[in-house]
């Protein structure tokens, strides 16, 4: 694959994670769950360097603004595996999803 075709993918990637994300409502991760995954998942990975991720090209950091990172977008997972999205996190037994607590709106 050429380079405009590697930009190409990469664009038509993060708009259809955007599209996801906002279609859901813009949920984002709260800062210490970002902050587990990137350490415990993104940061060692053979295919992280310097902010983004090798395999899907997408910035992978510890902010918590969802449009400058994967992770902050709840909607969003690792193509490899290493993390879920926040939608498919096992539900709790009481019914009530984790994720929806914080949905804003807003942003």
């Amino acid at each position: 694959m050429n380079e405009t075709q590697n930009i190409f993918n990469l664009a038509y990637r993060y708009t259809r994670a955007l599209s996801r994300w906002i279609k859901a409502g813009r949920p984002v991760r709260e800062e210490a769950e970002i902050k587990r995954i990137f350490e415990t998942c993104c940061e060692p990975c053979e295919d992280y360097e310097e902010g983004t991720c090798r395999h899907c090209g997408c910035r992978v950091n510890l902010t918590t603004v969802a449009t400058l990172n994967k992770i902050a977008m709840a909607t969003e997972e690792c193509l490899v595996g290493k993390w879920e999205s926040a939608d498919d996190r096992p539900q709790p037994a009481n019914g009530s999803r984790e994720s929806e607590e914080h949905v804003s709106g807003n942003q």
